[in-house]
Parts: structure tokens; C-alpha cells; sequence
């Protein structure tokens, strides 16, 4: 009788924790497409010395539009390099694939990018560019 206690103990603990591993393995899985995740994205940008702060105030016009009239942005950031005052990295996050294709559509969008398409240091090659999916809720506690 005892081993029979002892058995069915240990077939409800075994049920119980296959079951808590399961949820907990389907809480990370995403059922997002692809044009429904985070969209994380990351830039380097080397401009010509005599515009750093041309580019830097053209990117505060833009962002503090973007910032004002665009929900789906999540984060819209430029850093400096700390040993070449030319090179920035931008970096953008967005709701939704859609958020940020709305966004290049954009009047202040279009703008920021024609007025600084010719600052460019020409002979700049980034090689750390990235974009990122994420599934939403994914990096939530």
C-alpha cells in the first residue's frame, strides 16, 4: 500500500512538472508573423568632418517629429563615436514592419534623409549594420 501511495505520489509530480515545462516553453515560442514583430535596426553613418553638426541637427528635427507624430516607434536614438566625432551609430525600433514603412513615407522622414544623403564620407563602408525581429512580449519580465 505504501509503494502504491508512493507510485501515484510521484506519477502527479511528474505530471505536474512536464506540465509547468511545457507552458513555460510555449510562454517563449512566438505565433507572430514575421510583419507583426519588433523591428530593431542599427546603422553606422560616417559624414564628412564639416557637416557633424549639420547631421546632428538634422536628426533632431526629424526625430522629435518622429517621436511626436509616430506611435509605432519604439526607440529612434543617434550616438556619436567617442574617438571619430564623424562616425554615429543610429539606432531605430518599431512596433510593427509596417510602423517603420509608414515612417520612411513620411514628409520629415524624406527630408532628414535627402538633406543628408551628400554628407556622407563616400569612401565608408559599415560592416555592422543589423536588423533584429522580436516577437512582442518577448523581452518582457
Amino acid at each position: 500500500m505504501k509503494n502504491l501511495i508512493l507510485g501515484i505520489l510521484t506519477l502527479v509530480t511528474i505530471a505536474f512538472i512536464t506540465s509547468s515545462l511545457t507552458n513555460t516553453t510555449s510562454q517563449h515560442e512566438c505565433s507572430f508573423d514575421k510583419d507583426s514583430m519588433n523591428v530593431v535596426m542599427r546603422f553606422e553613418i560616417k559624414v564628412k568632418p564639416e557637416y557633424v553638426s549639420f547631421l546632428k541637427q538634422s536628426f533632431d528635427e526629424c526625430k522629435a517629429k518622429v517621436l511626436a507624430q509616430e506611435p509605432g516607434c519604439l526607440d529612434y536614438s543617434l550616438f556619436q563615436s567617442y574617438n571619430d566625432s564623424t562616425l554615429f551609430c543610429l539606432t531605430e525600433a518599431w512596433a510593427t514592419k509596417g510602423a517603420h514603412n509608414a515612417h520612411m513615407q513620411l514628409e520629415h522622414t524624406k527630408k532628414h534623409i535627402a538633406e543628408t544623403r551628400d554628407i556622407r564620407d563616400p569612401s565608408f563602408q559599415s560592416k555592422t549594420g543589423y536588423t533584429y525581429w522580436v516577437c512582442p512580449g518577448a523581452n518582457e519580465k
